[in-house]
């Protein structure tokens, strides 16, 4: 006695449609994972970050301004602002305190001690910085899981790990020399500004201490 073979039974397009959301769910939730694995958030990051450097220091010179690059540490976020001092009446006028009394070279190396030149502590001491609206440098959150990690700037002694930092651009074509690194887990890479030529460069892990 022959048995009659049994027909096999297909998936429908339900069940079909449920076990593509789940792949797609899986991949999902997996994705950040495999990004922070791979380091792929932090190295675009501070991609991103160095491409912004170069333009800031071809803006400081083109526009005669100087410009800073804001950066969260806390929100792990950043963008760019700008200033033009001379544009709101302040480049001659003394830097008065908090008490109305005009502070002279002395006190104002104490309020910045670790900026060298004269000119710029005064600069600084005025300046009203405004959020630069341009595309190029458009406030920008780190992507997935990275986030800055140790930012090396002439006016801290230390790396800061949280708080504001600002790195500065100037209108005669000079930048901080600083170092910004974006760890996501176990991968960091670190932007290293030139001074002198506004080369911002990206490297894998965290470089020596600018000296």
């Amino acid at each position: 006695m022959t048995r009659r073979a049994v027909p096999s039974r297909g998936f429908t397009l339900i069940e079909l449609m449920i076990v593509i959301a789940i792949g797609a769910a899986v991949a999902a939730a997996a994705a950040p994972a495999i990004a922070s694995l791979s380091g792929a958030n932090a190295r675009g990051a501070a991609g991103e970050l160095a491409g912004a450097a170069r333009y800031l220091f071809d803006t400081a010179a083109l526009r005669h301004e100087t410009c800073r690059m804001a950066l969260d540490l806390d929100k792990r976020a950043w963008w760019a602002e700008c200033t033009d001092a001379r544009k709101e009446g302040r480049r001659h006028q003394p830097v008065v305190g908090k008490d109305g009394v005009a502070e002279d070279d002395d006190a104002l190396a104490e309020r910045f001690p670790e900026e060298g030149n004269a000119d710029r502590r005064r600069f600084l001491a005025r300046a009203r910085f405004a959020e630069f609206q341009d595309r190029q440098v458009r406030r920008r959150e780190l992507p997935g899981r990275a986030a800055f990690s140790g930012v090396r700037t002439p006016r801290e002694r230390e790396p800061q790990a949280k708080g504001m930092a600002y790195v500065y651009f100037y209108p005669q074509g000079q930048a901080d020399p600083a170092q910004i690194p974006v760890a996501d887990g176990d991968s960091v890479y670190t932007v290293v500004l030139q001074p002198l030529t506004g080369r911002a460069r990206v490297v894998s892990g965290r470089p020596e201490a600018p000296r």
